[in-house]
């Protein structure tokens, strides 16, 4: 009888356990491949997804995720109203240090586009000076900021990337900056748009992003790592890049 006890006081910790969640923030403007959305825009897929799920069922826990604007994610993290955030970077921030920030991972790299027959620039941001460029609102650029600031640089801030593409093809904007996932994922849907662009050899910057955890957070910061260094030593990260058509160098 005891031994019975014993075994269902683990079972219901077990469960407890399995119940627990994590509430994970999901910027709304991060598209395909990396959030795949259906048509009431509800998260059903993604790189983005497949990855912190493993995190999830590696801690374990409930993934529960909750979509908000760019602007949003920060202070939604500030306040506890959500856990965690990944694609993320301390470059991107104004106030780094208010949260707490994994190991690398998911790398970002991203690449100036413009219309085809433009002159594709090759060194930023001297040759971006004077131009408009079609950017991600409440996206932080650091190459650029300082011209941007001086009035150097004009952004042209839109919510989708979508956007920014028709933007550049209308002549409306003289080259879009945005992720190597980003422009795969649009090109995946619109195939007979990629004759249109030339994408810069070059890349505009590279970051290793990092997850950015709540400080009000139930969960530990490494728990989280613990799990991120799960999925690099196992190979699962590269393998979730590779499905998705993407690299880590």
């Amino acid at each position: 009888m005891s031994l019975l006890l014993v075994g269902l006081a683990h079972s219901r910790q077990a469960c407890a356990r399995a119940e627990e969640k994590l509430r994970i923030a999901v910027i709304e403007t991060l598209d395909n491949p990396l959030n795949v959305f259906d048509k009431q825009h509800q998260l059903t897929g993604g790189l983005l997804k497949d990855y912190t799920d493993a995190i999830a069922r590696g801690l374990p826990a409930q993934a529960v995720y909750q979509t908000y604007s760019r602007r949003r994610v920060e202070p939604a993290l500030l306040r506890g109203d959500a856990d965690l955030v990944c694609y993320f970077s301390p470059q991107w921030m104004d106030q780094s240090s208010d949260l707490q920030w994994s190991l690398p991972n998911l790398p970002q790299f991203e690449r100036v586009l413009v219309r085809k027959g433009n002159a594709v620039p090759t060194s930023y941001p001297a040759q971006l000076k004077g131009k408009k460029i079609a950017t991600q609102l409440a996206y932080h650029y650091p190459q650029i900021q300082q011209e941007v600031a001086a009035g150097k640089i004009q952004r042209l801030d839109q919510i989708e990337v979508a956007s920014m593409f028709r933007l550049v093809a209308m002549g409306a904007a003289d080259a879009l900056i945005t992720s190597d996932a980003e422009i795969e994922g649009y090109f995946k849907l619109h195939p007979e748009q990629r004759s249109q662009f030339s994408i810069a050899p070059a890349h505009f910057s590279r970051v290793y992003t990092q997850c950015a955890l709540s400080p009000k957070s139930g969960w530990k910061l490494e728990q989280i790592n613990r799990q991120i260094q799960r999925l690099l030593d196992s190979g699962e990260q590269s393998r979730l890049l590779h499905q998705y058509g993407l690299t880590e160098k």
